[in-house]
């Protein structure tokens, strides 16, 4: 075998390695990684009426695409994610993207953001964590704000929209 073979072989299997830490950490503190379809994304968008000027945060946002989908409507959107790949693999999309100055993403601890000013929180998140999740969104996001749940929803919390598996909240 050359080198090189080798040389790729040992690359992707530490990648692979370091993706699957960062997998099971996330799962540990949030979700894993699992890409929303894009007609999922229209759906969360269209619920929580996201147009220009408003400010979006993707809590786990993976490879970025709530984010891109979000920032080609003028919506200012941040992408939280831990997974450094997918940060580094969402942040890479940016750079090619026509409509980047909407776009952020950051690489952190969703339980460490601010959520003070924003108007649209979207996110996909395990039933265990929903209820912790819930008690932060309350304390910090401000009346009026919308949050868009896929698939999960946060128990004693009325959900004001519902379309399929697309759940829209509003923060009181």
């Amino acid at each position: 075998m050359s080198t090189l073979y080798l040389t790729l072989l040992i690359f992707f299997n530490i990648i692979i390695i370091f993706f699957t830490i960062y997998t099971i950490y996330a799962n540990i503190h949030g979700a894993p990684y699992v890409p929303t379809r894009k007609k999922h994304i229209r759906t969360m968008l269209d619920i929580s009426e996201s147009s220009k000027g408003m400010t979006l945060i993707d809590l786990g946002s993976g490879d970025g695409r709530i984010v891109c989908m979000a920032a080609k409507r003028g919506v200012t959107a941040t992408g939280i994610e831990i997974n450094p790949i997918l940060h580094y693999w969402a942040s890479a999309k940016k750079l090619f993207s026509r409509h980047k100055k909407y776009m952020s993403f950051r690489r952190e601890n969703l339980w460490h953001v601010d959520l003070s000013d924003v108007d649209v929180l979207t996110l996909f998140f395990i039933k265990p964590k929903m209820g912790e999740l819930m008690k932060k969104i309350q304390t910090e996001m401000k009346p009026g704000s919308c949050v868009v749940s896929h698939i999960f929803t946060f128990d004693g919390w009325q959900h004001e929209k519902k379309r399929g598996t697309i759940f829209l909240y509003r923060v009181k």
